[in-house]
């Protein structure tokens, strides 16, 4: 069996190198790099590249564009050496040389929230019948949600409608 994220740094090389990343590590693992407290007001835009950007232009250095939350600039000027210092380290080589700080509400998205799935009362009964002889019970209520996310109907959904 394959792993799906070796077929997604695939897709999405042209993308992230359009911005200036390698690859899309830099933006996801943006809280373990910088660390948690930086990462809460901040997020990489892009790296701007020396002109002419081939492979070994890039061994040169960039300039890392950040986004901060208004009124963290300054706290980012003064930790700009720690981010760049944290960067190349994360990379293996000195990818950037500059930081340029621009003032903007961050895009994070918003965590996604469980929704449960409803089962209507005839249809749960049968599924805790039909798992009442399995003797291991979290194997029986793993298996119970498992039916309930299955055969249950999603809120909002126009199943059964």
């Amino acid at each position: 069996m394959e792993r799906l994220d070796k077929h997604f740094e695939k897709l999405t090389k042209a993308s992230f190198a359009r911005y200036g990343f390698a690859y899309g590590e830099l933006i996801a693992r943006w809280p373990e790099i910088v660390g948690q407290g930086l990462s809460q007001y901040c997020e990489p835009e892009r790296i701007k590249w020396p002109r002419g950007a081939g492979e070994a232009d890039q061994k040169l250095g960039g300039t890392l564009h950040i986004r901060a939350e208004p009124g963290r600039s300054l706290d980012l000027q003064h930790q700009a050496h720690h981010i760049i210092e944290r960067i190349n380290q994360f990379y293996g080589y000195g990818a950037v040389t500059s930081v340029k700080i621009t003032q903007s509400h961050l895009t994070k998205l918003k965590p996604l929230k469980k929704q449960a799935n409803t089962l209507d009362d005839e249809t749960g009964e049968a599924l805790v019948m039909r798992l009442s002889s399995i003797a291991d019970e979290n194997l029986r209520q793993s298996l119970l949600r498992l039916g309930a996310a299955a055969l249950g109907r999603k809120p909002g959904s126009p199943q059964g409608e």
